[in-house]
């Protein structure tokens, strides 16, 4: 009888036991809904976390290419017109220098022939016209001035205002002063979105400056130009 109880004492013991390993067992071969829940959120944390990384980054590289875009472009163009206008030329009632509400100016240069050029803003853009030729010299432009000093003096006391306008024929003024204000392209596109918003303008906005002394101020020749036949080579 004791051996009975004994036994039926092991069994018990033994089935408990195996029930346990068989709960325990059954326990690892997955997860819960909680630890499922607990790892899909971390997991989106991290990918938001890359993401958010990778933006930045991208944002940062396009922010650069453009401002050295807009540098670029700034120069390249400022360059181009201190070019031209150095070669201006007056000696005729034809041959007339004219600027225009600072924002307009009309000269003279020789190439092949004497032909008028033109440097003006449209609102948008810097516009170079040579003859009948005219093409957009740089774009998401906000903003140009044009100064004419007429003499040396002009330089130091001149108003503002006074050198927004010039017209001779006879003298090219002492020097020119060129500023263009630039956007890139985006940020020309949010200050349109903007309405113009000067603010904005004048957070983001590049000035590009210089100054032009003109090789032929005392006037290009005596006599036309156009009646001139050169020597070959």
């Amino acid at each position: 009888m004791l051996r009975n109880n004994t036994y039926s004492n092991c069994d018990f013991r033994l089935s408990r036991h195996l029930h346990k390993q068989a709960l325990f067992g059954m326990s690892r071969q997955g997860f819960t809904l909680l630890e499922v829940l607990v790892a899909m959120t971390i997991l989106m944390i991290l990918v938001i976390m890359v993401a958010n990384m990778f933006s930045q980054a991208t944002n940062a590289t396009n922010s650069g290419t453009e401002r050295a875009e807009v540098e670029t472009a700034g120069r390249a163009a400022l360059g181009f017109m201190s070019m031209k206008l150095s070669q201006a030329i007056v000696g005729t009632d034809d041959w007339r220098f004219e600027l225009s509400a600072g924002k307009d100016v009309i000269f003279y240069s020789v190439s092949d022939t004497i032909q008028a050029s033109r440097f003006y803003f449209d609102g948008s853009n810097l516009v170079y016209s040579y003859g009948t030729n005219n093409a957009a010299l740089i774009e998401n432009v906000k903003n140009v001035k044009f100064y004419a000093y007429k003499t040396h003096d002009a330089l130091i006391s001149a108003s503002e205002d006074t050198l927004f306008n010039y017209s001779d024929a006879t003298n090219l003024p002492y020097c020119f002063d060129i500023g263009i204000r630039l956007l890139s392209a985006s940020d020309n596109k949010r200050a349109s979105q903007l309405s113009g918003d000067s603010d904005f303008i004048a957070r983001n906005g590049r000035w590009f400056t210089t100054r032009v002394y003109f090789q032929l101020r005392q006037g290009y020749m005596k006599h036309d130009y156009r009646t001139w036949d050169r020597d070959p080579l």
